[in-house]
């Protein structure tokens, strides 16, 4: 009422917002003639059919047909520079299984110059109801059979006008059909945040300046304007590690640069040793996969290789750690940061830290899991293994993720019997248990390769001995069984005499399609066994879908994001069933992404309240130049948050921006878990009016947040890309927790 009065005063009228204009070419489907939709093209590559249909549709009268094994609808969008395209649509199947894809390609001379949007899609029958969100249906159709199908947004490259869509039907059904209605385009503005860059200093032969973590700091990168002020606050709990980064843009060539400073004055004692800086070093991104579209020297790569020579007219990062011991009393503390060439000061600014009056845990709230895989560890480094897992061990867990044991477990079949030798292995376990606090152990099992086919293969072994014995794997191959039952026994026995039986699970198969029957048979007959032996184990796997038939025996599943919202109502049926969710997404870690990609990730792990998370491969997967993250940027990509050792007289672990800015969104996730949980101890002692400042900032920080975004090449932001808000929300998360402390 306050805004018509408001309008009326000014002579204007209060309009309601218009819905963005559908840019999609035809996309009712309703134009054309002669049995040919306007605007669109169909091309099979194998044994499949396209067709302009006239009785099945959503809206209107008219959809697009597909039948067949793989064949496609395509069409031509005109596109402009600066606007970030969003693509949905519906289908609704019959002849399922099949998948529905998305392409948004960027074509030259007629070929495919770079898929700039892919996304798969496992169809969802009719039949399967889904869920109500914000007014769509997700995870299922709605009541006439008809899916959304979000395919997130894409932002064209620079220079390019045109792109091509295509939808396609790619199976193995050749009698599977779908039919495609409602093709909806929209465009918006980028998102142009304000910069958070201050000038620190300008000095003889250069300037000093200071961006936020959440930014990117470019080697091309002009210093910002303004009035110097050489001074830098920053703010951290106790148990938090705190990062800020300054850059220097030479306007000619400086010799030795580094940084000096001295221990923190303040209520309480804090050494010059709490605090860190390394080198951001740049990779090179040949081949954007990214939001941004960037080629070129990607900042990411945090090294030791201090001083350093900077070259005139290219800006150079460096990047500060500050870690705040557990109850450190709190209060401002303050130190000054020396700039120096050589033995020469060339500036000095005030830093201040200010220690929260609160501290985070030691534990992680959520569990977060990386791979380790140390064999493509040690052949890169070099020295004693011991001191270099032991690196490996402190950067995980330092970072609020835990790890497995770098050592193997060697067993030895005799008939019926196993020999079993875990001294490496429980010895690595202790420490990893006593030193670094290490809350569950993955129980040594058994790993069954499913060779690329994701199906549990009828001729799968142990130990060179045949698991299954029939076709349908639904029994048990007495050879296999009686000595694997001797060694898990032993296992288990061992972990428990030494005190390490902790909150055990076991994974012995990745990924499977669940809809194949064998393989769900095999999963099962598995599952009991290894229950059998230990009823107290929890059977894990990762998946896309936590199959209603073997949530029973399988009680941790961990989704891949991209299937989160086909498979809401099995998500939900899982956790009513008392089953522990987790998810993984190894597509989130790109270095050309935005930083903020990696930072809220665990945001977005709390607004989906998910048990944990995992990641396979992302930490140290250095098998090639695909997951090389010094080499990737030549032709493919990599999440890889880890860098090997370039030299021999270089060691790793070679830290990231992105591996620094995963551990700040995990210790942002501790300040929504304390929030939410002083919050919800106030309410039950009857003072909801103390609580509403907790559940305020908690509402404010996951308004930045829209949903999961898409990984497979597709520029999909689905939360703020304003770095300012980020500090703001946190921020007021901060105050609440002081506010409503004791």
């Amino acid at each position: 009422m306050a805004h018509a009065l408001l309008a009326v005063l000014l002579g204007t009228t209060a309009l309601p917002a218009q819905p963005p204009a559908n840019l999609a070419p035809n996309g009712d489907f309703e134009q054309g003639a002669d049995d040919r939709p306007e605007g669109w093209g169909f091309y099979s590559w194998q044994g499949a059919e396209g067709w302009w249909e006239g009785t099945i549709a959503r809206s209107g009268t008219h959809s697009l047909g597909l039948k067949g094994l793989n064949g496609g609808w395509f069409a031509q969008l005109p596109v402009a520079q600066g606007l970030i395209y969003n693509v949905r649509f519906f289908y609704r199947s019959e002849g399922v299984p099949t998948n529905v894809v998305l392409f948004v390609r960027e074509m030259a001379d007629g070929k495919v110059a770079d898929t700039i949007l892919y996304k798969p899609e496992v169809s969802i029958p009719p039949g399967q109801r889904g869920t109500q969100v914000d007014g769509d249906t997700l995870g299922g159709a709605d009541e006439r059979g008809w899916v959304l199908f979000e395919g997130g947004d894409f932002v064209p490259h620079a220079g390019v006008e045109r792109v091509d869509l295509l939808i396609k039907i790619e199976g193995s059904n050749p009698e599977a059909k779908v039919f495609l209605d409602d093709l909806i385009i929209t465009s918006r503005e980028a998102e142009a945040p304000p910069t958070t860059a201050r000038r620190l200093a300008d000095v003889p032969g250069g300037v000093v300046w200071t961006e936020g973590v959440n930014e990117k700091i470019l080697p091309g990168e002009a210093p910002t304007s303004g009035e110097p002020k050489p001074a830098i606050t920053i703010a951290a709990a106790g148990g938090e590690y705190e990062c800020f980064q300054v850059a220097i843009t030479p306007t000619q060539d400086w010799k030795r640069v580094g940084w000096v400073w001295s221990a923190f004055t303040g209520p309480g004692e804090l050494p010059k040793e709490a605090m860190s800086c390394r080198l951001i070093e740049c990779i090179p991104i040949a081949r954007p996969r990214g939001p941004h579209g960037l080629t070129g020297p990607q900042p990411d790569a945090l090294t030791d290789r201090l001083p350093a020579d900077l070259p005139a007219n290219v800006t150079q990062g460096f990047w500060f750690s500050v870690k705040v011991p557990m109850n450190q009393a709190a209060g401002e503390y303050r130190t000054d940061l020396q700039l120096l060439s050589g033995e020469t000061e060339v500036a000095r600014f005030a830093l201040t830290l200010k220690v929260r009056g609160f501290s985070i845990p030691r534990q992680p709230s959520l569990g977060t899991y990386s791979s380790f895989r140390y064999y493509l560890v040690l052949p890169r480094e070099s020295g004693d293994p011991s001191d270099v897992i032991e690196r490996y061990y402190r950067s995980f867990f330092e970072h609020r993720t835990s790890c497995p044991p770098a050592a193997p477990t060697n067993v030895r079949v005799r008939g019926e019997q196993a020999d079993v030798d875990l001294t490496d292995y429980l010895k690595h376990l202790r420490h990893l248990v006593t030193d670094c606090g290490l809350a569950h152990v993955d129980v040594p099992s058994l790993w069954i390769d499913h060779r690329g086919t994701h199906r549990m293969p009828a001729d799968a072994a142990w130990q060179g001995i045949p698991i299954f014995g029939d076709a349908n794997l639904s029994t048990l191959n007495p050879a296999f069984e009686r000595p694997f039952r001797a060694y898990f026994r032993q296992v288990g026995d061992a972990l428990r005499q030494e005190g390490l039986f902790l909150k055990p699970t076991v994974r012995f198969f990745d990924e499977p399609i669940l809809d194949d029957p064998a393989t769900r048979n095999g999963l099962r007959t598995l599952s009991k066994l290894v229950l059998d032996i230990e009823p107290e184990v929890t059977v894990s796997i990762a998946a896309s879908d936590p199959h209603p038939e073997l949530t029973d025996v399988i009680r941790l599943w961990v989704i891949h994001t991209d299937a989160w919202y086909r498979y809401l109502p099995h998500i939900e049926a899982a956790r009513k069933a008392g089953c522990e969710v987790h998810v993984y997404n190894n597509g989130v870690n790109f270095p050309e992404h935005r930083r903020l990609r990696v930072r809220l990730w665990p945001w977005l792990l709390w607004k989906y309240r998910v048990d944990g998370t995992y990641s396979w491969w992302g930490t140290v997967c250095w098998r090639g130049d695909m997951e090389n993250p010094w080499t990737a940027g030549g032709g493919e990509f990599s999440g890889v948050l880890l860098y090997p050792p370039r030299s021999p007289d270089e060691h790793g672990p070679i830290e990231s921006v992105r591996w620094e800015l995963y551990r700040e969104g995990l210790e942002d996730y501790e300040y929504l878990v304390l929030a939410d949980r002083i919050a919800a101890q106030l309410e039950a002692a009857g003072k909801a009016q103390a609580a509403k400042p907790l559940r305020s900032a908690l509402a404010q920080a996951m308004s930045l947040l829209t949903r999961w975004p898409n990984v497979r090449t597709c520029a999909d932001e689905p939360y703020t890309l304003d770095p300012a808000k980020v500090a703001e929300a946190r921020e007021a998360l901060a105050k609440a927790i002081e506010g409503a402390a004791p």
